[in-house]
């Protein structure tokens, strides 16, 4: 494939990621949004295309000396766009998971202080102090 249609397809490409960063973390502001799925998936695919047609540029040593100048400038100005929306992107998605990480730590806390002291039965029938077991728990998505 040509250089110049090579390097069309990958502004493209990374035009749509960008777009797609941006909606994912305006959706990540916004907790329990019911449209971060598709999201995800849409950029889990999105990503693997970039990463078919990054692959196939780093073993293509003529790529870059074969591009227009204001071509070059345009990849490097989308390039940039693209690794800052991702960057911020690790970050909220970073945050989302340590947010979801405390609350269910507060949960398996308020079960175990709700199941306070049981005892258990020893092979002889006999009570025995069993220690302390957290309380059976059940989520759903409506919490």
């Amino acid at each position: 494939m040509n250089p110049t249609v090579r390097a069309h397809n990958l502004i493209g490409l990374m035009e749509d990621l960008v777009d797609l960063l941006e909606r994912e973390n305006a959706l990540l502001e916004r907790p329990r949004s019911r449209e971060l799925g598709p999201v995800i998936e849409e950029k889990q695919a999105l990503f693997k295309l970039y990463e078919e047609q990054v692959h196939a540029l780093a073993n293509d040593n003529d790529f870059a000396a074969a591009l227009e100048p204001e071509l070059k400038a345009r990849l490097k100005e989308v390039g940039t766009r693209f690794e800052d929306l991702a960057k911020i992107n690790e970050r909220k998605l970073k945050l989302a998971a340590q947010a979801s990480q405390r609350i269910v730590d507060h949960i398996a806390d308020a079960a175990r202080k709700a199941a306070g002291h049981v005892e258990g039965y020893g092979q002889s029938g006999a009570s025995r102090d069993a220690g302390a077991r957290s309380a059976p728990v059940a989520l759903n998505r409506s919490c």
